[in-house]
């Protein structure tokens, strides 16, 4: 199924939802109408029963290489970017995961919508940048808290404070990316792990853990400890459990059902 919109492509195929921002003559530099579609579109794969896991790429050979310089100039000149705004972490909580094909330049904003999915994967030789300290900027929209905890503090800053670009191999070194690709085949790698996610676990297992990822950090350990025996109670008075029980006790593989929204 595909529907595509002025600046965000939505199509899914066997459970696995690509979302590709699609400015290609402009980079897919962002603006406020990109990043309103592509809210609109995490909405939508919430609640779209026909999507078990999200991938995030770009059209043609970039990513994001940031703000669309004419937007950066207007704000620049005192203009409001938009208003009434989303947090920029809004993909952390999307009860699905998350999986940026990042398949070329990825900096500013477009490093910081990457740093709020759960998995990246990254063509070779694709540039990152975080780009802010050169406009003026401190680090915007949690990215110093993203990169600290994916990378360590000392690395953070210096990726931070230097705007310096560097390749995807070192991002992949010191942990910022999960999977290296080659030239041409990163959205086909993170579409087939997807995949096999889609197919062999359980939506409400996903949905559990993803949460617990993202906010069990923000606690103590006896608060994660509790959480989690909360969430144990709750996810075994779902058909999900019993499926994954059955499965197992039968010898076949799992039939879970989409994901339906679930309060935790």
């Amino acid at each position: 199924m595909s529907d595509e919109q002025d600046v965000v492509r939505y199509e899914v195929d066997d459970e696995v939802l690509v979302i590709t921002l699609n400015r290609p003559d402009r980079r897919n530099m962002w603006t406020a109408q990109m990043e309103s579609e592509f809210f609109a579109a995490l909405d939508r794969a919430t609640d779209d029963p026909a999507v078990r896991v999200i991938v995030v790429t770009g059209a043609g050979t970039s990513f994001v290489p940031g703000l669309d310089p004419a937007v950066l100039q207007d704000v620049g000149g005192g203009k409001r970017y938009t208003t009434n705004r989303r947090p920029q972490t809004y993909a952390t909580t999307v009860p699905k995961p998350v999986i940026g094909a990042i398949n070329g330049a990825c900096a500013g904003i477009g490093l910081a919508q990457a740093l709020n999915f759960d998995l990246r994967f990254a063509a070779k030789g694709a540039k990152f940048s975080t780009a802010f300290a050169k406009r003026g900027l401190p680090a915007e929209d949690a990215t110093a808290w993203a990169l600290t905890r994916l990378v360590g503090p000392a690395r953070a800053f210096d990726l931070l404070v230097s705007a310096r670009v560097f390749l995807a191999e070192e991002a992949f070194e010191i942990g910022l990316v999960q999977r290296l690709s080659e030239p041409g085949e990163v959205l086909a790698d993170a579409v087939a792990y997807a995949r096999t996610l889609a197919t062999d676990v359980s939506p409400v297992a996903m949905a559990m853990m993803k949460s617990q990822v993202w906010t069990d950090s923000e606690g103590t350990r006896e608060q994660a400890r509790i959480r989690a025996q909360y969430l144990l109670t709750l996810a075994k008075q779902q058909p999900d459990f019993q499926e994954g029980v059955s499965s197992l006790v039968e010898r076949r593989p799992p039939r879970f059902a989409p994901y339906s929204r679930l309060e935790f």
